[in-house]
């Protein structure tokens, strides 16, 4: 059996005592396209704004690294590698603590080279946005201290990546926000979540 239908009979499996026990399902996905943009328009106005306090503030102090070419490529490649290995990571380790069953609680995927991380457990609403938003309020605030304390090049491009892959996890989070008394389950293949309520 695949990782894919593991966590759908999963998924399924508690969905199924949900129901039975009187609860109702809201289904809140997403297309990929639509997360995506979606997403990034959630992320922007963080950008937005930490590249114009560079710009007035910062600029006059930093560290600009002149690489071009296959140098440039490379640099990006292990920002882009680092940063979603530690964002993935930041995920499961939010909902493993929150929802007290430690990384059993957890799964990682590997889809198209890229690593993902489910929460295999329903959770509360508090519970859920934990994980759901560790890696922007760590990955996003650990950027926009280093773009402070060291502007340049590096700094830049690892916020405006950081934010950037957060997107997706704010457009999911302002919804989760609304979920008021609910328990919210991650959709086993689709991006966004289930949220089940009485």
């Amino acid at each position: 059996m695949t990782q894919k239908q593991t966590a759908r009979e999963d998924f399924h499996a508690f969905r199924q005592r949900l129901l039975d026990a009187g609860y109702r399902e809201k289904d809140v996905t997403f297309s990929a396209g639509r997360a995506t943009g979606l997403g990034l328009v959630c992320a922007l106005p963080f950008a937005a704004l930490l590249l114009v306090v560079y710009r007035l503030a910062l600029v006059h102090r930093a560290h600009l690294i002149d690489i071009s070419g296959v140098s440039f490529y490379i640099a990006l490649v292990l920002i882009l590698a680092l940063s979603v290995f530690a964002h993935e990571l930041l995920h499961g380790l939010g909902w493993a603590v929150s929802s007290g069953r430690g990384w059993k609680a957890v799964r990682f995927n590997v889809s198209a080279l890229m690593p993902s991380c489910a929460c295999t457990v329903p959770l509360r609403r508090g519970q859920y946005l934990l994980g759901a938003l560790l890696p922007f309020c760590i990955l996003g605030g650990g950027s926009a201290l280093f773009l402070a304390v060291y502007p340049g090049t590096f700094s830049v491009v690892a916020m405006l990546v950081n934010f950037i892959a957060a997107g997706g996890d704010l457009l999911i989070a302002f919804h989760v926000m609304r979920e008021k008394g609910a328990l919210i389950a991650d959709h086993p293949t689709a991006a966004g979540y289930i949220a089940f309520c009485r």
